[in-house]
C-alpha cells in the first residue's frame, strides 16, 4: 500500500517520489529471464492552450482520463504522474509502439479540435542499468527531442541523443577556450549582383573546428550559446576577426569587398554591440562601409526600444543594417514601418514553387517592388539553381547568395575563388567544342547504322554516348569539379594549386612536363623539363616522405619497376602516403595515381598527386565519433563490448581482468555543484583511468559515473597495485571557485580463474564494486564467492 504522500491527488497514480522508489526495486530485482524493460515518458503537446481554452476543470478531467488509459494500456509494472501533463510508465517492451499509438488515438478522441497531441520518449533498459532516475531522464530527453515534430509521436533514446546532450554541455563550457585558442573560424560566402553575377560582398559565418569534436556547423552551437546567453562571446570574436581579415587583405594591396555580420538578438541586451563593432573597425583602421550588420526578423520583436535605438545608432554611425529572414514572421511589413533598413534578405525556401505557383511569384514580385520604392535593396539567399537565378532576374531582385554562386569558404579559399572568377573563360568556347565532339560522334553513328544488325542499336548508342563524354571538355570539367568537391576542396583552382602533375619519358629517363603545386618546386628545390626523372624522384622521396614509408614510395615511383610493370600488363596503379609539405607542419596524406602509355616505342608515364588530408581527417572523425564517448574521449559501450567479447573469444594463455569502477557519491556532486561540474569530474577520472590502464587495456565509459576496464596478460599482484593506485587516491577538481574532492571505488574479477563469458565477468565485477562501496568507498576489491 502506498502512503498518502506517495499518491498524486488528482489522478490517484503514484507520484514521482513513489515511482522512483518502487520502480528502482523492480529494476534491481529483475532477473535475466525477465522480459525486456522500458521506460516511457509521456508529454501532451499544447496542453497549456487546452487549459486556456477550456478551463482548468476541463484540463483536470483530461488528465484523469489520460491516467486511466495509460494504466489500462500499460498495466504490467508501474505507471506514475510526475507533474502537470507528464506521465511515466515502467513496462515490458512487448508491442510497445502499437500500444503508444493506441494511447495517442484515445487522447486525440477526447476532443479532436483541441489541438493536443501525445508525444512519448522510450528508453530500453540495458541488462546492466540499475539507476531508475537516469533511465527516466533519457526517456524524457527522447520525448523532448520531438516537441516540434508532428510526423511521429514517439522516439527511442539513442546514441545520437546522448551525444547531442554531451555536446551541448561541452559547447557551453568551452566557448571561451575556443575563442582564445582559435578554434572558431570565420568562413565567407559570396554575395553577387543578380544582373551581372559579379561578386559584390560576403557574409561572415562561424565554424567551430574543435580538437575533440571536429568540424561543428553553426546549427550545432549557435542555438546552444543563445539559450545559455553566451552568444555575445562568439559574435564579438567574429566582428574582430572579420575586421582583421579585411585589414590584412587591404595590406596586400587588394580591394576588399563589404562583409555582413550576423548579430544575435541576445547580444543587444548583454553588450553595447555598436561599441564592439566600432572599436574593432577603428582598431583595424578600415572603412565603416565595409561592415554591414544583419539582424534577424525574429529579434525585432524583443525589447523594441533597446533594439531600435541600437539599429538607429549603427545607421547614424555609417553602417548598413540588414533585416535577415524577412518574411519568416507575422509582422514583416509593420517592421518596415517602425525600423530603417538598407537591405531586406529573404530565403529562397519561401519561393520553392516559383515556377508553378503564380500567386507566390506575384507576392514576392510586389514585395521587391515595394522595397525598391521605399529605398531598400533586396537579397535572396539559398540560391542553388540556374532557374532560381533566372527567376530573380525577372522579378528585379538586386543581390543573391547561395551554393550556386559559391559555398562558405576560408579567407585563403576566398582569394582562390576570386582568382578563379576573374580568370574564368567564356563558356562558349567549351560549348563550341562540345558541339564539334557531338557532330563527330553523330557522323560515327551514321556510318555504323549502315552496317549494324537488328538489336544492336541500343548497344551502339551506349558506346557513342561514352565516346561523346570522353571527348567532351564540359563533361571532363564537370567530372573534375565533382571529384575535387568530394575531396573537400573549395574550388577546382584550389585543387590545381595543391596538386602535382608530372609527365615523364621512362625510356629516356627525362621529365617532359611538370606542375609542382602553385610553385615549380618542392620545399626549397626547383625542377625543370629535360632533367632526370629518377633523380627527381629520389630527392623528393628522401626529403618529403616520412622515413617509415620511403622504401615503399621509392619502389612505387621507381623507373625500372614502372617499366617492368608495364611489360607485365600493369599500366596504372595508385598509392597513398604521408608527405612533408612544410618542415614546421605535420605530414599530410597524399594520393598518387599514374597511367603509362606507349608513344613511338617509348614509355610515357603520367602522374597526378593530390592532397587528401582533409578527406582522411573527415573519415577518421566520423569513425572516432562512432567509437568514442564525446564527453570523456574513452570508448563507448557500443564499441567496447564487442572488443572485449572478441578478446575473450580469442583468449588462449595468461590471465585477464575485468574491472568495474564508479565515482563515489557522484549524485551528491551533481546536486551540489551542478551537472557541468559533474562533467569536469568525469573528464578528470577518465584521464586517470586511461593513464593507468589505457596502454594495455580497453577503457570504456559505460554511463553516468560508471566505467568498465578490460586488461589482458596481467599479473594479479601488479593488477592489484594499479587498482590500489586508482582507488586509494583522493582526487580534486577546481570548478569556478570551488574545490571538488572525490574518490573512486572499483571491483574486479580474474579471467579465466573466476569467470568465463562477458556477462558472467561483468556481473561479478559489479558485485565486487558494490561490496567495495559498502565497505567504506575508496576501495578496490576482487570478486569473492559468497
Amino acid at each position: 500500500m502506498l502512503r498518502n504522500e506517495e499518491i498524486d491527488q488528482l489522478t490517484g497514480l503514484p507520484n514521482l517520489y513513489s515511482f522512483r522508489k518502487e520502480a528502482q526495486k523492480l529494476m534491481e530485482n529483475r532477473s535475466n529471464r525477465d522480459r525486456e524493460f522500458v521506460i516511457i515518458y509521456f508529454d501532451v503537446q499544447n496542453f497549456k492552450n487546452y487549459n486556456a481554452r477550456y478551463g482548468f476543470e476541463a484540463g483536470d478531467r483530461f488528465l484523469q482520463n489520460m491516467a486511466k488509459h495509460i494504466n489500462k494500456i500499460f498495466p504490467e509494472l508501474m505507471v506514475a504522474r510526475f507533474s502537470d501533463d507528464h506521465f511515466v510508465a515502467l513496462a515490458y517492451f512487448d508491442s510497445i509502439e502499437s500500444r503508444i499509438d493506441d494511447l495517442g488515438r484515445r487522447i486525440m478522441s477526447y476532443n479532436p479540435d483541441s489541438g493536443v497531441e501525445l508525444h512519448a520518449g522510450i528508453y530500453q533498459i540495458e541488462p546492466d542499468d540499475y539507476d531508475i532516475s537516469s533511465a527516466c531522464d533519457k526517456a524524457r530527453i527522447a520525448c523532448n527531442s520531438i516537441k516540434k515534430n508532428y510526423d511521429s509521436i514517439f522516439r527511442y533514446y539513442d546514441r545520437e541523443l546522448g551525444t547531442q546532450l554531451d555536446l551541448d554541455h561541452y559547447i557551453i563550457h568551452h566557448i571561451d577556450e575556443a575563442v582564445a585558442n582559435g578554434y572558431i573560424h570565420v568562413y565567407y560566402q559570396p554575395v553577387v549582383r543578380v544582373i551581372t553575377g559579379r561578386v559584390c560582398g560576403f557574409e561572415a559565418l562561424a565554424r567551430w573546428i574543435d580538437p575533440e569534436h571536429g568540424f561543428l556547423m553553426p546549427g550545432a552551437f549557435i542555438p546552444i550559446l543563445e539559450d545559455a546567453h553566451k552568444i555575445y562571446k562568439l559574435d564579438a570574436y567574429i566582428v574582430r576577426q572579420v575586421c582583421r581579415d579585411i585589414r590584412e587583405y587591404m595590406d596586400q594591396g587588394l580591394k576588399p569587398h563589404p562583409v555582413s555580420i550576423n548579430i544575435s538578438r541576445t547580444d543587444f541586451h548583454q553588450k553595447d554591440m555598436y561599441r564592439v563593432v566600432n572599436d574593432a573597425v577603428g582598431k583595424c583602421n578600415i572603412p565603416k562601409s565595409l561592415i554591414h550588420i544583419e539582424v534577424t526578423e525574429s529579434a525585432l520583436g524583443d525589447s523594441q526600444d533597446t533594439l531600435k535605438g541600437t539599429i538607429d545608432k549603427f545607421r547614424r554611425g555609417g553602417y548598413q543594417v540588414w533585416m535577415d529572414d524577412f518574411g519568416s514572421g507575422y509582422s514583416s511589413l509593420n517592421l518596415l514601418k517602425d525600423y530603417e533598413f538598407d537591405v531586406l534578405k529573404f530565403d529562397m525556401k519561401f519561393l520553392q514553387n516559383f515556377g508553378s505557383n503564380p500567386k507566390e511569384t506575384a507576392i514576392w514580385e510586389n514585395v521587391i517592388n515595394m522595397a525598391e520604392e521605399i529605398g531598400i535593396q533586396t537579397l535572396a539567399e539559398g540560391v542553388e539553381t540556374l532557374e532560381a537565378w533566372d527567376f530573380l532576374k525577372r522579378v528585379g531582385c538586386e543581390k543573391a547568395q547561395g551554393y550556386f554562386f559559391g559555398r562558405p569558404m576560408t579567407k585563403e579559399e576566398c582569394i582562390d575563388y576570386l582568382d578563379e572568377v576573374t580568370e574564368r573563360k567564356d563558356d562558349r568556347n567549351l560549348l563550341e567544342k562540345d558541339e564539334e565532339a557531338y557532330d563527330h560522334n553523330r557522323k560515327i553513328i551514321e556510318l555504323k547504322k549502315e552496317e549494324e544488325e537488328e538489336g544492336e542499336e541500343e548497344r551502339i548508342g551506349s558506346i557513342d554516348d561514352e565516346l561523346f563524354m570522353a571527348e567532351s571538355p564540359v563533361y571532363l570539367t564537370l567530372a573534375a569539379r565533382g571529384f575535387v568537391s568530394l575531396l573537400e576542396y573549395n574550388s577546382y583552382s584550389q585543387f590545381q594549386k595543391h596538386s602535382f602533375f608530372i609527365v615523364a619519358n621512362l625510356t629516356k629517363d627525362k621529365l617532359m612536363r611538370l606542375h609542382l603545386s602553385s610553385k615549380r618546386k618542392i620545399l626549397d628545390k626547383s625542377y625543370h623539363q629535360e632533367e632526370s626523372y629518377q633523380k627527381m624522384i629520389d630527392e623528393i622521396v628522401e626529403n618529403t616522405v616520412i622515413k617509415d614509408e620511403q622504401e615503399n614510395v621509392a619502389d612505387f615511383f621507381g623507373k625500372e619497376r614502372l617499366i617492368l610493370a608495364y611489360h607485365s600488363g600493369i599500366t596504372s596503379d595508385d598509392l597513398e602516403f604521408h608527405r612533408i609539405v612544410d618542415v614546421k607542419m605535420a605530414p599530410r596524406w597524399t594520393h598518387t595515381i599514374y597511367q603509362i602509355m606507349e608513344d613511338n616505342g617509348e614509355l610515357i608515364a603520367y602522374f597526378l598527386s593530390f592532397d587528401i588530408d582533409e578527406y582522411k581527417r573527415s573519415k577518421d572523425l566520423v569513425r572516432q565519433m562512432a567509437e568514442r564517448d564525446s564527453l570523456t574521449g574513452l570508448y563507448n559501450r557500443h564499441t567496447a563490448v564487442p572488443l572485449i567479447r572478441n578478446r575473450l573469444y580469442r583468449h588462449q594463455n595468461g590471465k585477464s581482468a575485468m574491472i568495474m569502477a564508479d565515482i563515489d557519491d557522484f549524485r551528491v556532486i551533481n546536486d551540489k555543484y551542478g551537472n557541468f561540474a559533474g562533467d569536469e569530474v568525469l573528464r578528470r577520472i577518465s584521464a586517470r583511468l586511461d593513464d593507468i590502464f589505457g596502454r594495455d587495456g580497453i577503457v570504456c565509459h559505460l554511463d553516468q559515473d560508471e566505467f568498465l576496464v578490460f586488461v589482458e596478460n596481467v599479473e594479479p599482484d601488479n593488477l592489484k597495485k594499479r587498482i590500489d593506485v586508482l582507488c586509494e587516491s583522493t582526487y580534486e577538481v577546481s570548478y569556478h571557485s570551488e574545490k571538488i574532492t572525490f574518490t573512486i571505488s572499483a571491483g574486479y574479477v580474474i579471467h579465466p580463474d573466476q569467470g568465463r563469458g562477458y556477462h558472467d565477468l561483468f556481473r561479478k565485477a559489479d558485485q565486487a564494486m558494490s561490496r567495495a562501496k559498502q565497505a567504506g568507498k575508496g576501495l578496490g576489491l576482487q570478486f569473492e564467492e559468497q
